[in-house]
């Protein structure tokens, strides 16, 4: 009983172990020009579906939010197309001096340019909880600007140039991912009231079409007759590829737990709740007329209070008598501006 549950638990990780296997027995189903047709139900209806989806579950305002997080921007831009490159190129000169094969560094120096994933991106950040209006902004964003960068830096760290299709590859970008998005936000409002009684499994249809990219994608690999890799090698890349994805995700967290100003933390107070308590136990009337606003909107914004000013907050509590025992919060205004997001 308890594995049955564990397998509808992780029903998503299974899903993909069986995809790529389905991949590997018959890859001339999902290679492009076979029966599932990868190039158009993959690449635009797939794709376009995940971020219709987006639309749908999304609050408008919680996109709208998600757009002035500048700093959380530049972090994961910078991180992504700058820091990740270079940090991957360093690891792989010191792989270089192995017998791995050459063509397998430089296939993963390729994959470090590339911009973050659109699709896949989106859906695991769902999946855990994660911002995903930001991951939405910044998948799209992301991809908008390897247009330009991810040349740029294939030429820096391998020396090969080439050409990109800017105009096919904008348009595509424009259809499949930001057009699906503001349509799923217009149909959001017609049915915003049945979508919110009904809560539709948003998360497990988005997880679906992943699989069947991943499927396709897989299919497309192995039906590829020029591949003729040792299995010590394939072995090798992927403890190299898993060692690194867990080091780059345990450094991400880390610098995004050190920032007290990002949005995208767990929720806590600015300051320590005794510093804001015995503002509230204040009855109306116990205090100087405006010592209690000003001192308790002072303390609440933890960032500008000083030692002098909860002090004199503090001072006032323990000149007043509180005989019952209720919390009076009626002047304390939060803002987001008071919690970590």
């Amino acid at each position: 009983m308890r594995l049955l549950e564990r397998m509808r638990k992780e029903w998503f990780m299974i899903g993909i172990v069986l995809a790529i296997a389905g991949a590997k027995l018959e890859p001339s189903i999902g290679v492009n020009g076979g029966p599932l047709k990868p190039e158009i139900t993959v690449s635009y209806i797939a794709v376009a579906t995940i971020f219709f989806n987006s639309g749908l579950s999304l609050k408008t305002e919680e996109l709208t939010s998600a757009l002035v997080h500048i700093k959380l921007h530049l972090f994961i831009q910078i991180f992504t197309l700058a820091f990740f490159p270079a940090a991957v190129w360093l690891f792989l000169q010191l792989l270089s001096i192995t017998p791995i094969n050459e063509w397998l560094l430089k296939g993963l120096q390729t994959v470090g340019c590339m911009p973050p994933p659109v699709s896949s991106a989106v859906i695991l950040t769902k999946a855990v909880g994660g911002n995903e209006a930001a991951a939405i902004f910044n998948s799209a964003f992301g991809s908008f600007l390897g247009i330009v960068v991810t040349p740029l830096l294939l030429l820096l760290f391998l020396g090969s140039s080439s050409s990109v299709p800017f105009t096919s590859i904008f348009s595509q970008l424009f259809m499949t991912v930001v057009v699906p998005l503001i349509i799923g936000q217009i149909v959001r409002r017609y049915i915003k009231d049945w979508l919110e009684r009904k809560q539709p499994p948003f998360g497990a249809v988005s997880s679906s079409v992943l699989l069947m990219i991943i499927y396709t994608t897989f299919c497309d690999t192995f039906s590829n007759p020029s591949i003729d890799l040792d299995k010590f090698g394939l072995l090798l890349v992927l403890f190299i590829i898993c060692s690194i994805q867990l080091s780059f995700m345990l450094l991400t967290f880390i610098f995004s737990t050190r920032n007290p100003n990002a949005e995208d933390r767990v929720r806590r107070p600015r300051v320590p709740l005794f510093n804001i308590r015995p503002l509230a136990h204040l009855p109306p009337g116990a205090d100087p007329p405006g010592k209690r606003a000003r001192a308790n909107n002072k303390v609440l914004d933890g960032v500008k209070a000083e030692g002098s000013e909860i002090d004199e907050a503090n001072r006032i509590t323990k000149e007043a008598v509180v005989p019952q025992p209720c919390i009076y919060v009626q002047d304390c205004t939060y803002s987001s501006e008071d919690l970590y997001l």
